[in-house]
């Protein structure tokens, strides 16, 4: 199955509008939101377009929890961390960096989804796979996105142009 995991998105909508394209003609039904998202609208825009959500509010997000009992049953979502088995992977989601680290060194999960750098990363700390899929925006780099192969565990990063 081919996951679509991104962050960063800040309202940028253009930008989405890009990713959901994508998504839609690969038919990817999956997607985990690494946090700041924006708006409740945004949100919305992102839920409405995949079967199953997980997402990891960011610190730009904490607007929206008022909002949440609106969110349909297919979007997983926790301000800490969200966790979840994908193909018998244990998986974490969280939006801080170091948050990340924490849970890596925990030695808990296969593989781990963060963003908040807005800097495309990966890296193997123990048996986790970190994955940073940069960030939509564009604000502080190219935006970015990527497509997380859960049979072979790779990430391909999608650039944005």
């Amino acid at each position: 199955m081919i996951v679509a995991v991104f962050s960063d998105v800040h309202d940028n909508i253009a930008r989405l509008e890009e990713v959901l394209k994508i998504c839609g003609k690969k038919k990817i039904e999956t997607c985990i939101c690494c946090g700041d998202i924006g708006t409740f609208e945004t949100f919305k825009k992102i839920y409405e377009s995949f079967r199953n959500v997980y997402f990891a509010l960011g610190n730009a997000d904490y607007t929206m929890l008022n909002k949440t009992g609106l969110l349909p049953e297919s979007v997983t979502w926790d301000k800490e961390i969200v966790e979840t088995e994908l193909n018998g992977k244990k998986v974490a989601v969280v939006h801080h960096d170091y948050k990340a680290r924490k849970l890596a060194e925990t030695g808990e999960f296969d593989i781990i989804f963060y963003g908040h750098t807005h800097t495309p990363w990966e890296k193997k700390i123990g048996k986790s796979l970190l994955i940073n899929p940069g960030e939509i925006a564009g604000h502080y780099g190219r935006a970015s996105f990527a497509l997380f192969d859960t049979e072979t565990l790779k990430a391909e990063l999608i650039i944005l142009d």
